[in-house]
């Protein structure tokens, strides 16, 4: 959108969204894709993001493209600066820069005339046979010509400590649908009862009739749950099981297990937290009961396929993997 590029998709969106208009002036009038009225919205956070570079000072414009330091030139002064400047909003550079000189109307805008020094003291890399170039903002002071989505996260993000829970919900063995269940389990933003009844929703434990359904009561204080996590964990934890939620989160986040148990163990506590919740749904609409065992079998069976899937034999760090599982339910 902001360079020349001769890309299907960018001349497209030139030709038929932006109708020679800057992309920062264009309106949205419902034309386009939902991700083109997303790009439209976003506007004001890219500002911070993208600069020109000006060399042959062909394609951009002076007023509305961001290529001093002041930032886009009609929000210091308005509508009105194109009038006292004489130069037209949709003016390109080099319509008022040979190279060497600015031609500007005179004007007595204290404002304006402050903008005017600013930009004479400004240095351009005058160079008709290179094109203008649109950079991109990758660091707090570093701007490329590329664009890169990790570089551009970590500006844009809230950066906040580290949880120490966070190593039992994300580990490469990890499933995503597993392990996004569990995270929302850890943060409790799941709706249990606790939670539906400010909603007005009145939930107890479908398992064991518990009128407070809560996310500590389901993992795994109900009688049921725990049924299933004794069966499922079986030696893993080299300990007894714990029905207590915070106590079995604090064991897998602070005991040192082996490498194959810790894969393991953050495995089935994820897989185990997934089931029971789907079972959980399933009984409230309706599906045929599970009971414990047959729950347990069902866990089972993705743990296994996970392992078989990380290829195990063939990596010397990873085997015995099947086999501890194996070992620990015996």
């Amino acid at each position: 959108m902001f360079s020349e590029t001769k890309s299907l998709g960018p001349a497209w969106v030139k030709e038929f969204l932006l109708r020679q208009e800057s992309f920062w002036d264009v309106n949205d009038t419902g034309m386009g894709s939902w991700i083109w009225r997303k790009l439209l919205k976003l506007r004001p956070v890219a500002r911070h993001f993208i600069r020109m570079e000006i060399h042959n000072s062909q394609t951009v414009r002076f007023w509305t493209d961001i290529w001093h330091p002041l930032g886009r030139l009609i929000d210091i002064t308005g509508a009105v600066g194109t009038q006292k400047l004489g130069v037209q909003r949709s003016t390109r550079v080099f319509e008022v820069w040979d190279g060497i000189n600015w031609n500007f109307r005179r004007c007595r805008d204290r404002q304006l005339c402050n903008m005017i020094q600013q930009i004479e003291q400004h240095h351009l890399d005058f160079d008709l046979s290179t094109p203008d170039v649109v950079l991109w903002k990758n660091s707090s002071s570093d701007y490329r010509e590329w664009f890169s989505a990790v570089d551009t996260w970590h500006l844009i993000r809230h950066t906040r400590p580290t949880q120490e829970w966070s190593k039992v919900i994300w580990f490469p063995q990890g499933v995503p649908r597993f392990s996004f269940i569990t995270w929302l389990a850890v943060k409790n933003r799941l709706s249990t009862g606790d939670r539906m009844r400010t909603w007005g929703h009145t939930q107890g434990c479908i398992f064991c009739g518990e009128p407070n359904e809560t996310r500590d009561h389901l993992f795994f204080a109900c009688p049921y749950t725990f049924t299933v996590w004794i069966e499922v964990v079986g030696t893993l934890l080299g300990r007894d099981p714990d029905p207590y939620w915070e106590n079995t989160l604090d064991h897998l986040t602070h005991h040192r297990f082996d490498f194959l148990t810790s894969i393991l163990i953050r495995l089935v506590f994820q897989v185990t937290i997934y089931m029971v919740w789907r079972e959980r749904n399933d009984r409230k609409h309706m599906k045929n009961p599970r009971q414990a065992s047959q729950l347990a079998k069902v866990i089972d069976k993705p743990v296994r396929n996970r392992i078989t899937s990380t290829k195990y034999t063939q990596k010397p760090r990873l085997r015995g993997l099947l086999q501890l599982w194996f070992t620990a339910h015996m």
